[in-house]
């Protein structure tokens, strides 16, 4: 392997939760030992696909909206591995799973990774497939980083009540660390959906809504339930039935929130916006369907601190 991918695998093993060593071993080999190829963004891993059949499964599951990986998963199954090494966008690699993570594999299933987002509550995905099968099964696992999100996510995806105007992930099973485990896995079933338009609109201020059920007040202000995530990567439309998923920050917070965090972040993350900027915005979009509904600015940029550490606040 050249010097480059290996600060590649190096900066992908060391960055993040250290989910990464401890779920999986991930060997650089030849092609012909290979299981995967490690499909890398920048300076890191981002997938980790089977080189058998693995390609368009990832296409179907992955929705991004960056430019570039848009058009390299577009592209994915036109171009030959060795090309794509030569271009240096990835690597041959032999990745054996961990024999606890490897048990919430289904038997016969191949699988892709996605590897989540490095910081200290990384996480990683599994895609699982079968060719025998049209749907798949995914498994995410995490460590003590990612501990509190996760069990908040198995917690709320075990006891949730079904809602009218969008569906969530159907959880099969899942691991805790707090009941003796040694990760944190959810295992949840396939669902359909194509990705979203990143702007706000009547629908999607509904579903917020019903997220946030009836306010309660706290010390003068007013605080509803909330996704917490609630953005356009987020979100699947599948003709009238929308999917909302990655509930690892459900909680309680100001009245609107989810409503304002999809605009601010798509403002934020694709058109460069500030925080300030991106507010007033959210809030112009918002009263074009509910003029009754004012945001707190000083709370939902507290809020939106917490779990957007990568932000310059």
């Amino acid at each position: 392997m050249t010097q480059s991918f290996q600060n590649i695998l190096n900066n992908s093993l060391t960055n993040g939760s250290g989910i990464l060593q401890e779920a999986i071993t991930l060997l650089p080999c030849a092609a012909k030992e290979a299981t995967h190829f490690a499909l890398c963004h920048g300076n890191k891993i981002k997938y980790l696909i089977e080189l058998d059949g693995g390609i368009p499964y990832l296409r179907k599951t992955v929705a991004p909206y960056n430019t570039k990986l848009t058009i390299l998963l577009y592209a994915l199954p036109f171009i030959p591995w060795k090309i794509l090494k030569i271009a240096r966008l990835g690597f041959f690699a032999k990745v054996n799973l961990q024999p606890t993570v490897a048990e919430a594999v289904p038997e016969s299933h191949r699988f892709n990774i996605l590897v989540g987002t490095y910081d200290e509550a990384q996480k990683i995905v599994l895609q699982c497939f079968s060719k025998e099968m049209k749907s798949c099964t995914y498994v995410k696992v995490g460590n003590q980083g990612s501990a509190k999100q996760m069990e908040r996510e198995i917690d709320f995806l075990r006891h949730t009540p079904q809602y009218k105007s969008f569906s969530i992930p159907k959880q099969t099973s899942s691991l805790l660390l707090r009941e003796g485990a040694l990760f944190n896995i959810l295992i949840t079933k396939d669902f359909q959906g194509e990705r979203i338009a990143p702007l706000l609109s009547k629908e999607l201020l509904r579903i917020t809504k019903e997220i946030a059920g009836e306010p309660i007040e706290i010390d003068g202000e007013l605080y509803s339930f909330s996704h917490g995530d609630f953005t356009p990567w987020n979100v699947r439309s599948n003709g009238n039935n929308i999917t909302v998923f990655d509930w690892e920050h459900c909680g309680l917070r100001p009245v609107g929130y989810d409503a304002a965090y999809f605009i601010i972040m798509v403002e934020i993350a694709l058109h460069n916006r500030s925080f300030e900027e991106a507010f007033k915005i959210a809030q112009a979009q918002i009263n074009k369907y509910d003029n009754a509904l004012q945001l707190n600015y000083h709370l939902i940029r507290l809020e939106f601190a917490k779990t957007t550490k990568t932000l310059k606040f």
